[in-house]
């Protein structure tokens, strides 16, 4: 998974389809792959945040990994999946 995620922005779907898991374990998986990053000093996991596709609501606070299941704003349920990639440092 982190050589996958590594250079690349991907959803969970878009992970689950390329491992052939279910979309629940990649998202549990990916708790650990933060945690693996996090002690290495040449690679950083970065998140771009889900949004709302109806009033563009940008869920930067969260800190689950997780995708929500609608808008705070406007209660939509039309929400984009956050992507998750690796960063090599300096990059």
């Amino acid at each position: 998974m982190i050589d996958l995620l590594t250079g690349a922005r991907l959803s969970s779907y878009q992970l689950a389809q390329m491992l052939g898991i279910p979309e629940r374990q990649v998202e549990e998986h990916l708790t650990h792959v933060v945690k693996t990053v996090a002690r290495d000093k040449t690679r950083k996991f970065t998140l771009d945040p889900a949004r709302c596709q109806d009033c563009h609501f940008v869920f930067r606070e969260r800190r689950r990994l997780t995708s929500p299941s609608r808008c705070p704003h406007c209660r939509s349920e039309a929400i984009s999946a956050p992507r998750y990639g690796i960063e090599l440092a300096g990059s």
